[in-house]
Order: C-alpha cells, then sequence, then structure tokens
C-alpha cells in the first residue's frame, strides 16, 4: 500500500521469536567460547608448573665435579649439548678432544669418543 510493507501480526511474532532465538544462540557460543579460552588457560597454566618442575629436577641433578677437568687460559670447549643417552658433550675450542661428561657417575673423559 503506498510503497509501504505490510507485515501481520504473525509475520511479526516470527521475526521476533526468530531474533530471539538467534541471540539465545549467540548467548550460548559466548559461553561456550569463554569456557573453551578460560580451560585453555588453564591447561597452559598447567604445561607451565610441568615444564617448571622438570627443568628444576633435571637441573638439580646435573652436579658434575669440575675440578679434575683439564682447563687453561685458552678457554678448552666452547660449550655443550646435553645428549639422549643422559651425557653432556662439551665442543672443543683450544681443546684438540671432546669432553664427554656423565652427570650419573660425577666423571669427565677426554680420551674418546
Amino acid at each position: 500500500v503506498n510503497g509501504e510493507v505490510v507485515v501481520t501480526e504473525g509475520e511479526l511474532d516470527e521475526v521476533k521469536e526468530a531474533i530471539t532465538a538467534l541471540n539465545s544462540t549467540d548467548k550460548e557460543l559466548r559461553s561456550r567460547n569463554q569456557e573453551q579460552d578460560e580451560a585453555i588457560t588453564s591447561l597452559q597454566s598447567q604445561l607451565d608448573h610441568v615444564f617448571q618442575i622438570l627443568y628444576k629436577k633435571v637441573c638439580n641433578t646435573i652436579n658434575v665435579d669440575f675440578t679434575s677437568v683439564p682447563v687453561s687460559a685458552d678457554r678448552s670447549w666452547a660449550g655443550g649439548v646435553l645428549a639422549g643417552n643422559g651425557r653432556i658433550y662439551a665442543v672443543p675450542s683450544a681443546s684438540t678432544v671432546v669432553a664427554i661428561i656423565d652427570p650419573s657417575t660425577n666423571t669427565i673423559d677426554t680420551t674418546t669418543i
């Protein structure tokens, strides 16, 4: 009628119900997202805690007596890596040998590799 859109009372009620349903779904999804975000944050915190415990455990158990290591002023070894077998392999710098440090026996081997 004269370019106007005519909506019946029944159609208007259907639109209102659809909007109410959409709002309800939106709230539910937002709630789920918040719960998932909180769960993820909690899991990340728990993982951080586990890594801190493992780090402390590993770092506190490596106790090697370095008093018998032949170290010169030229810094014989440039650093080292922890291998899967639990030994630490020191990379030569001025030394001609690799130092193999075994924390389980508290020994250092500079003769073999």
